[in-house]
């Protein structure tokens, strides 16, 4: 099963993205719905096989959103051949993946994990946060109470909830209105949890908070 490829009357500016799930209504309901996004195209696929064939007939894709069960993929291996053959970003897109095949998929260089629960709105902002280049996890998949290596970092009150939220995939203004202060404070923030880090940028910030189980 596949959907339309694309034509010379999509919009040049578009995003162009591959659903990869072989759960048929899955795949047609939400590609259908995210091509009817503007500045969104969306197509679709039923395996890892039918997604290299779709790249290699249309060219890159801004994102591919990749079901962990589907055909082809192998355990990660499916991930880590589309990241080498895309050139562009993989999301894990899945109802089952743990936390462990997640960091695993995030070490192998997935742009993020989108859960098949997300609400819509919400699944639309994660897409544009990866065409960004930002790193998408959920904050329910991410948040759990802090533990002793928390305090170990050395983060503030504020700069722990600053990162709480940076692993949301908030921008600063949006942390900034949800806290109270204004966007440079939070960028401040930001700069600060970096170096206490050991993180060059906020992606890897989020990395470390996942790798450290700080959320």
């Amino acid at each position: 099963m596949t959907t339309s490829a694309r034509n010379i009357t999509e919009p040049s500016g578009a995003l162009q993205l591959l659903v990869v799930d072989d759960h048929s209504l899955i795949c047609e309901t939400l590609s259908a719905a995210l091509d009817s996004e503007d500045g969104l195209h969306a197509e679709s696929v039923s395996s890892v096989d039918a997604a290299f064939d779709r790249i290699s007939e249309n060219g890159r894709f801004d994102i591919i959103l990749l079901d962990y069960d589907v055909p082809g993929m192998d355990g990660l291996n499916g991930l880590r051949r589309l990241i080498d053959a895309n050139k562009g970003a993989v999301a894990l897109f899945s109802g089952v993946a743990n936390r462990m095949v997640v960091e695993r998929a995030i070490d192998a260089g997935a742009s993020g994990f989108i859960p098949k629960t997300l609400p819509f709105r919400t699944l639309k902002h994660a897409v544009r946060l990866i065409a960004e280049g930002e790193l998408y996890l959920p904050g329910e998949f991410m948040r759990r109470v802090p533990d002793e290596q928390s305090t170990d970092l050395g983060l503030k009150p504020r700069e722990l909830r600053v990162l709480g939220f940076l692993c949301e995939g908030m921008q600063n203004k949006e942390i900034g209105r949800e806290i109270g202060v204004e966007e440079t404070i939070i960028k401040m923030d930001v700069k600060s949890i970096c170096r206490k880090m050991g993180a060059r940028n906020r992606t890897q910030v989020v990395i470390e908070a996942m790798k450290r189980g700080v959320f």
